[in-house]
């Protein structure tokens, strides 16, 4: 059982780690096109020039998860229930180590005196 736990654990950890690369410039120019929004608005958004963000579409440079929080916002798209998800993760794990039993620590001064 605790082998199939920790597989289940490396399978959740694999896919966390590949969560930014899911979203890709295709993303972004659809995310922008129904929310009706221009390139360069988008890049106003964030504060960069027209060029970078349709880099950033066309998948020539990489957009920092900042600027996505930003775009999804103006674009009407809702991260919070994503985020509330991951605190309540968060705080499971956290409760999770508080229950955790702590090893006993080794008092080597008292086992020598026990046998001296």
């Amino acid at each position: 059982m605790l082998f199939v736990t920790r597989v289940r654990q490396a399978k959740r950890i694999e896919l966390v780690g590949k969560f930014d690369k899911r979203f890709t410039g295709d993303d972004l120019r659809r995310m922008r096109k129904v929310a009706g929004k221009t390139t360069q608005e988008m890049a106003n958004l964030v504060g960069v020039e027209r060029g970078t963000y349709e880099n950033y579409e066309k998948g020539v440079s990489k957009f920092p998860y900042e600027y996505f929080e930003v775009w999804c916002d103006a674009c009407g798209i809702n991260l919070n229930p994503l985020r509330e998800q991951i605190l309540a993760l968060r705080d499971k794990i956290d409760d999770a180590k508080l229950w955790r039993k702590s090893p006993t620590p080794r008092n080597s001064r008292s086992s020598n005196e026990d046998n001296g």
